[in-house]
């Protein structure tokens, strides 16, 4: 009864000529072993060739820093002597250039701010109205120790509005004139009909 059990399970003889397959083979222990030594060779190839590229790019690096200070030092070599060809080249400074230039600092070195203040300050205090104010820059720029003359003029409503006005401006003011306004005008403070003109000797009040 067995017999006849596994003969019926078993494939015909048409069935085993189609099998392409063939028969299955089982892997080997060495084919695992050949794998497994395949794997571990490879993690530890891998960080050394990292390493190497890692190796090269820095000695490119290296290479293009070197290269760099190689051609800045060539510039730096030759500039020098560049400077000193403009420097020969450059035009020495005029007796005009040099006035001028002296001019100009004695311009910048004027108490401006001082004496514009102090003059505001006098005009406030006895209610005149600014009207102009010239200093003679000629003058300032003439000598290093040169003290301008400041000539001021301001609306005033009367002669004794004047005299107030100039002796608030200190004791080196004088009055120069005294006229009737072109056109009158009215402020809070009066009537203002007349301009007077005074000169601080030395801009100093």
């Amino acid at each position: 009864m067995k017999h006849l059990l596994m003969r019926w399970m078993s494939p015909p003889q048409w069935a085993q000529e189609l099998d392409f397959v063939g028969p299955r083979l089982s892997p080997s222990p060495w084919s695992w072993l050949l794998l497994l030594l395949g794997l571990v060779a490879l993690g530890i190839v891998l960080p050394q060739v990292q390493g190497v590229l890692d190796q090269q790019a820095e000695a490119q690096a290296t290479l293009k820093r070197l290269q760099r200070a190689v051609h800045q030092q060539a510039l730096a070599a030759k500039a020098p002597k560049g400077a000193g060809r403009k420097a020969d080249q450059a035009p020495a400074l005029s007796a005009d250039s040099a006035q001028h230039a002296a001019q100009l600092a004695q311009w910048l070195g004027y108490p401006w701010l001082d004496v514009l203040d102090q003059v505001d300050h006098a005009a406030k205090a006895e209610q005149a109205v600014m009207l102009a104010f010239n200093l003679d820059l000629a003058t300032l720029g003439s000598r290093a120790d040169s003290v301008p003359d400041v000539r001021l003029s301001a609306a005033v409503r009367d002669d004794t509005s004047a005299l107030r006005w100039v002796q608030a401006q200190g004791g080196a003011a004088q009055l120069l004139s005294r006229e009737r306004l072109a056109t009158p005008f009215v402020a809070t403070a009066g009537n203002y009909e007349w301009r007077a003109e005074a000169l601080l000797a030395g801009g100093a009040p």
